[in-house]
């Protein structure tokens, strides 16, 4: 089995890729939230996947939170105001802060 180092051009391929599928598939906050594009992102099924892929998840995660000012994810992506646009501008955002 090969182990991938959870590196941070790791996770903002990760994160960028979770944009990628919102914007293909369409986000949702209740459907198809950021949290379930970055787990399909980062290939982290709960309970089955490795640890490494549970890491580069929950760092991605973090990468978002942190763009977001400490923000809840969840919080932030369901306020009713909130765009396709904004949420896909927020994760590229990140994407670049975390590979910067």
């Amino acid at each position: 089995m090969v182990t991938l180092t959870v590196t941070r051009s790791r996770i903002g391929r990760i994160v960028d890729d979770a944009a990628n599928l919102l914007e293909a598939e369409g986000w949702d906050p209740h459907q198809n939230p950021i949290t379930d594009a970055i787990d399909r992102a980062a290939g982290f099924i709960p309970g089955r996947s490795s640890v490494d892929a549970e890491q580069a998840t929950i760092e991605a995660w973090n990468a978002l939170v942190d763009h977001l000012g400490g923000q809840s994810v969840t919080k932030w992506e369901r306020d009713p105001r909130r765009t396709q646009m904004q949420v896909l501008h927020a994760i590229r955002s990140a994407a670049k802060a975390v590979t910067a």
